[in-house]
């Protein structure tokens, strides 16, 4: 075999795998950018999966009488979901799961009263809020501790689910954590002896004791009104957050979200 074509040869060779190399980077360029936009895989989709507990009335629940999956959280996601031109589809779990879950790519986001800390926001893109409500502190009626104020809650054992805000504002109040799944766990902790108190959003003690008048808890003490509840997207999820804001911003203007909060709460929470 003759040099020349022996160089040939090599030249070729080099030359095959140049263009499986420039293929290959092509097709990884080409998937990262899919990736990467969020607003065209729902659109893709066509929904959005929204995790929520369904177990914490009046945000997420089920109907006693259809078991239909409903609450004033479910009804926002769903007109949000209509305004990006897509549908609305939910997965249930506990309320630690489901941030998780987004991280895993499970769910895109969580509809579920999520509060935006800054340790949320330092690995989350948060929508704008659509709910606006206030803290309480809950106690038993008999309330033996005499809690008046958040801060009353210092040396106290507070009832919260692990990974709420209001777990670690009892923690930033001095009280010791005794870690319950959700809302009626708070309550039973309470009133069988085994807390003191739970930190919780007003609206869901406000509907609890709407439900059951005679539960053996009252609110002894309440913060002032602020934002309380986003979706929390992953990360350079820019696109689809500001296409979310679009829609919670025009279900206020239009009525809608305080058309919900109403039928929920017999106010408007859903703006300042």
């Amino acid at each position: 075999m003759s040099q020349n074509h022996l160089i040939r040869k090599a030249v070729a060779l080099l030359s095959g795998v140049a263009v499986l190399f420039s293929v290959a980077a092509c097709g990884s360029a080409s998937a990262g950018g899919s990736n990467s936009n969020a607003l065209e895989q729902v659109k893709q989709a066509g929904k959005i999966v929204f995790a929520t507990e369904g177990t914490y009335a009046p945000f997420s629940y089920h109907d006693s009488k259809t078991n239909e999956l409903t609450g004033y959280d479910v009804e926002v996601a769903k007109a949000i979901a209509k305004e990006v031109g897509v549908k609305a589809e939910f997965a249930e779990g506990s309320f630690d799961s489901l941030l998780a879950g987004v991280d895993a790519k499970k769910y895109d986001t969580v509809a579920d009263q999520i509060s935006a800390t800054d340790e949320r926001k330092a690995k989350y893109d948060f929508s704008d809020p659509y709910t606006y409500s206030y803290g309480v502190v809950i106690t038993s009626k008999e309330n033996p501790k005499n809690v008046k104020s958040f801060d009353d809650v210092k040396g106290l054992r507070a009832a919260e689910t692990g990974t709420s805000n209001w777990n670690k504002t009892a923690q930033e109040k001095g009280a010791t954590i005794v870690q319950v799944n959700d809302f009626g766990q708070q309550v039973d902790a309470i009133t069988s002896g085994r807390a003191d108190v739970s930190l919780n959003d007003g609206l869901a003690a406000l509907d609890y004791l709407k439900q059951k008048p005679d539960a053996d808890i009252k609110i002894a003490a309440k913060s002032e009104k602020t934002p309380a509840a986003y979706l929390p997207f992953r990360k350079g999820s820019d696109d689809l957050v500001k296409e979310v804001n679009k829609a919670i911003s025009k279900l206020q203007k239009d009525g809608t979200l305080t058309k919900i909060s109403e039928k929920y709460f017999g106010e408007d929470f859903s703006q300042e």
